[in-house]
């Protein structure tokens, strides 16, 4: 009778996206980074081990996992058939358990500390718990295939073609099942390329010292490259150690990785290579831009560790990291960067810091009492952080206005009387700017928007006008 037979359910990728064992690697490292050397000795001793000890300092609450809602249809519509449902995972008992209660198990079979079940091991469990054919199995990977052989009917979740044919050759009673995300095209947004607007300014350099060689902006162009994978990297990592926070986020719980449409074992891997390559590729054009993509990586991955949970560092390190890119393309370009240049960029990058936690605040979806998680901030932070931007703003604008009034402005331009204009211009955009941020108005990072405003584009072309005439 189809009720004796049991619906056995594997968890990691297949009921839940992603993997608990990382998910709560992601929590202990959140809480803190150190934990890393315990890590290693808990690894040592075997994966089970592991598992057990990231389980036990890291309980998961159901509610905060990604759960595959065709998965629960089946798991629903067997227990209305009056069924057994079982969760069978590699993941540890302990970390599993609020799940089982969450979807209603029957029971759990899991990795305990000392066996690693998994591949082979939870084959041989399940035939000897059920016998053979004696359960239906759902499964998502390769490892899998030593289970689906002994199930009555083998259920695929999120398949590649290679694995559906497979498993369609078995000889078993076969379904598919829609797995998380949209292949390729979640992996390519996990990498935020929208993001890559912001290092065009390392071209900076190169239109300020008036830069006409198509073979220097070529070297640039390099260097741009090189920071668009070292960011995606960067922000792969990032995501990776936000995800508990990311979930209860208005907007980034639908980014790939919180949404489960991503692996973070693939995107690690991921990160890894696109961190390897883009460091390559920095010194293929110089030792110089090598070691300013070295930098970079360096404080993008001490914001993401420790920085961005403290207070006014966080963004005075998001300024920092602007600022890099800034010397990357005078790197590339060879062009000595002026004290008015480097003052006037770092107040400017630290207006637009200011005004991205400005929004965060204006937004937030975290209902956690007290601060912003994973942010050292509070909501009543918003006026003291409205009037940083603002004096952040405005000294940009009075290193402008003396620069202008300074005789190494006569050396670029024939007429600098004429470049006044711009201080007013932005003062206007960065006060429009903060002004948006305040009202949680701005849909993204302040540097993507600035990519997307109208105004802000306005503002480019007139000043582009302004210069031309001050030549």
């Amino acid at each position: 009778m189809t009720g004796e037979v049991a619906l056995v359910v594997d968890v990691d990728g297949t009921l839940v996206g992603g993997d608990l064992l990382v998910e709560g690697l992601v929590r202990l490292l959140a809480m803190s980074p150190l934990r890393v050397f315990s890590l290693l000795a808990w690894a040592v001793r075997g994966r089970a081990r592991l598992k057990r000890r990231v389980a036990e300092r890291a309980p998961l609450p159901a509610d905060e996992l990604v759960l595959n809602a065709l998965v629960v249809d089946e798991i629903e519509a067997a227990k209305s058939e009056g069924r057994e449902v079982w969760l069978a995972t590699g993941s540890d008992s302990l970390a599993v358990a609020s799940l089982a209660d969450e979807v209603g198990a029957t029971g759990v079979l899991a990795s305990d500390g000392r066996t690693n079940l998994t591949g082979r091991a939870k084959a041989k469990a399940l035939a000897e718990r059920f016998g053979e054919r004696g359960f239906d199995y759902i499964g998502n990977e390769w490892r899998d295939l030593a289970v689906w052989k002994h199930a009555r009917c083998a259920i695929g979740v999120g398949l590649s073609n290679a694995l559906a044919r497979r498993l369609h050759g078995s000889g078993a009673t076969t379904r598919l099942l829609a797995g998380f995300g949209d292949g390729w095209r979640d992996y390519f947004r996990s990498c935020r390329p929208h993001h890559w607007a912001k290092n065009l300014l390392v071209f900076a350099p190169l239109v300020a010292a008036h830069v006409t060689s198509p073979q220097t902006y070529a070297v640039a162009a390099g260097a741009f490259l090189a920071l668009c994978a070292c960011a995606s990297a960067t922000y792969l990592f990032n995501d990776v150690l936000d995800m508990p926070h990311d979930r209860r986020h208005a907007s980034k719980r639908l980014r790939p990785l919180a949404a489960g449409a991503v692996s973070p074992w693939t995107a690690l891997a991921t990160g890894s290579a696109l961190a390897a390559g883009g460091v390559g590729v920095a010194f293929t054009l110089s030792p110089t831009v090598g070691a300013c993509i070295l930098l970079y990586l360096g404080l993008s991955w001490c914001y993401t560790l420790f920085l961005k949970r403290h207070m006014v560092v966080d963004v005075v390190a998001l300024a920092l990291l602007h600022g890099v890119r800034v010397l990357a393309g005078a790197a590339a370009a060879a062009v000595v960067l002026s004290s008015w240049f480097l003052a006037f960029c770092l107040f400017v990058f630290f207006a637009l810091a200011v005004a991205k936690r400005q929004q965060e605040i204006a937004t937030r979806g975290d209902e956690a009492e007290g601060g912003i998680g994973g942010r050292g901030y509070h909501p009543e932070d918003r006026n003291v952080l409205a009037a940083l931007g603002a004096a952040g703003g405005i000294a940009a604008i009075v290193v402008l206005a003396i620069y202008l009034r300074s005789e190494d402005v006569h050396a670029l331009y024939a007429a600098p009387a004429y470049l006044w204009p711009i201080c007013p211009l932005l003062l206007y955009w960065l006060c429009r700017l903060a002004m948006l941020a305040n009202r949680g108005a701005i849909a993204d990072d302040p540097m993507v928007f600035v990519a997307k405003d109208p105004a802000a584009w306005g503002i480019g072309f007139i000043s582009v006008a302004v210069f031309a005439a001050a030549l």
